[in-house]
């Protein structure tokens, strides 16, 4: 959770957002339908309601963070501990604003989401796994991985458990990318 220290703003997405007291941290709002929060544990004025089920919470969070330019995020609790939602948090990530810089902590990994406007040059130990998804066709181009690509490719399995080769590696596209690089 020490990571959270560089963030001005932290941001519980409804129930996340009492896990988050439960570690000792409290965030600056909480966003979502509030269908799981327990309200009694967070002021009021700190409560953003956004009605529907067109999009789930992190959607509507991200969506928030946008408009009001905060646009460097590290998201916690990614999973929901329940795969379908964690599959949306995917499409969430997928579908955010591309202006967003969004990075999601795991206990083994840390998923990196590019897009044309954030193209990225990572500084990682030779032989660290990494691997590639899109949700869509596009362009990827990396350098310092064992099997660079310079192609497009769609949702599938070419990306996966590629290894670095050098201690930067790089990776340029022309829309959203995941990258998950392993940390343990």
């Amino acid at each position: 959770m020490s990571c959270l220290q560089d963030f001005e703003h932290i941001i519980g997405v409804d129930s996340g957002a009492d896990l988050a007291l439960e570690y000792g941290i409290t965030p600056n709002l909480i966003i979502g339908d509030l269908d799981s929060v327990n309200k009694e544990n967070h002021p009021e004025k700190k409560l953003i309601f956004i009605e529907g089920q067109q999009d789930n919470d992190l959607s509507k969070a991200l969506r928030i963070c946008a408009e009001k330019n905060l646009t460097t995020i590290c998201i916690l609790g990614f999973t929901g501990k329940r795969n379908d939602h964690e599959l949306a948090n995917y499409a969430a990530l997928h579908n955010a604003n591309e202006s967003l810089d969004i990075r999601v902590i795991l206990d083994d990994m840390i998923i990196h989401r590019i897009t044309n406007t954030n193209d990225c040059v990572y500084n990682v130990p030779v032989g660290t796994t990494v691997s590639i998804f899109c949700f869509e066709n596009t362009h990827v181009k990396t350098t310092g991985l064992e099997w660079n690509l310079d192609d497009e490719i769609g949702f599938s399995s070419r990306g996966l458990s590629n290894k670095t080769n050098d201690e930067e590696f790089t990776i340029t596209s022309n829309g959203p990318v995941f990258v998950l690089i392993h940390i343990s």
